[in-house]
């Protein structure tokens, strides 16, 4: 089996207001009739010619089932330009759909390749609660009410305040929490996301009330690039650190991991891919850290389901407001839905998507 074609679809985001580019699909077909599917994320403005001008050509007539040898040879070709960012991302894409196209060639789901046994069931959290664009908190405890009868028991909060907003907008943030831990009750999982929007003195002060409602993780509180002050966050000790989301390749997990970061968050369609993400996992696994991949997706929940070590995946439905998650959605087919806080991996070969080509269409840039 030979590479014959390597294609990358963009999708455009539907918010004007936004990057231009929501998402990247990524299309790798052969001389034997089959194609791999992959998608890049992140609003990857770009990525779509790197992967069409720069990485088809090294691809053409290749063994696609060399996977980690097409990865070292794509890695090294963006030596020039920068090892990180969007070269990485579009690296990702391609990844997957190897995987795919592996999986697909012989019959086998993805996550049968990756040492997964028989579990096929995936333990999620519901994402995206947050106050952003609502009225009346009360409309976000309903949310989160809905969640629970639909039997989540993993929930993440998005924080919207932060040192500008003073004191009455911390108060704010604690007073939502108390009352988030309040409707989910005391057995359910809390996590929050303060997305990189606080700084050290402003975190110290959140960790104490965190901690009060039995927060899970606190993810990215401060700049990634502060490692001192996540260090120093950790050493506080009240609640443990989650990071990774926007790191590229293994090697800033190093760092994470001196920094006493607990959880890593590999973003597996922006990381380097499954190849990468499966490395992340085993340098996790040598440092007893625990792995939840950032967004989910199907190439989540194969991995989630095939590494002892990752304990849960992040969901969003169908009707999340960012324009990525919906439109992965929509272009490929046979996301499975969460059923009792859980997602189960279809029996499919492959990670399980189908193409719908009316969406690229649809959401093609002007």
């Amino acid at each position: 089996m030979r590479i014959t074609r390597l294609r990358a679809h963009a999708l455009r985001n539907p918010d004007p207001g936004r990057e231009a580019i929501a998402l990247v699909v990524v299309e790798i077909e052969t001389d034997e009739g089959l194609t791999g599917l992959g998608s890049v994320g992140g609003f990857p403005v770009g990525a779509e010619t790197i992967i069409a001008r720069q990485f088809a050509p090294l691809l053409e007539g290749a063994d696609p089932t060399e996977i980690e040898t097409l990865w070292e040879r794509l890695y090294a070709s963006l030596n020039r330009q920068g090892q990180r960012g969007t070269g990485v991302m579009a690296l990702s894409g391609v990844d997957l759909a190897l995987w795919d196209l592996l999986g697909k060639s012989i019959g086998r789901p993805v996550v049968s390749l990756i040492g997964g046994g028989s579990t096929r069931t995936v333990p999620v959290y519901l994402s995206s609660l947050s106050l952003r664009g609502r009225e009346d908190p009360q409309s976000l405890l309903d949310e989160v009410l809905q969640g629970r009868q639909q039997g989540f028991n993993a929930f993440k909060y998005f924080s919207i305040h932060g040192p500008a907003h003073g004191e009455q907008g911390r108060q704010t943030e604690v007073n939502v929490l108390r009352e988030i831990r309040s409707a989910i009750g005391p057995n359910a999982d809390l996590m929050v996301d303060a997305h990189f929007g606080w700084d050290l003195p402003y975190a110290r002060r959140m960790l104490e009330p965190l901690a009060d409602v039995g927060a899970r993780w606190l993810e990215n509180p401060i700049p990634i690039e502060d490692l001192a002050g996540y260090e120093a966050l950790a050493r506080d000790g009240a609640v443990p650190l989650a990071a990774g989301e926007s790191e590229r390749t293994r090697f800033p997990f190093v760092s994470l991991i001196n920094a006493g970061v607990y959880y890593l968050q590999p973003d597996v369609n922006r990381v380097g891919g499954l190849t990468e993400a499966l490395r992340i996992c085993a340098l996790a696994a040598s440092h007893q850290r625990p792995v939840t991949p950032h967004q989910g997706w199907l190439h989540s929940w194969h991995l989630i389901a095939a590494r002892a070590n990752c304990p849960i995946g992040e969901y969003f439905t169908r009707r999340d407001p960012l324009p990525g998650n919906s439109l992965i959605w929509d272009a490929l087919k046979g996301e499975p839905e969460a059923i009792q806080g859980a997602v189960t991996i279809p029996d499919r070969p492959g990670f399980g998507w189908t193409l719908d080509r009316a969406s690229l269409i649809r959401y093609a840039p002007d």
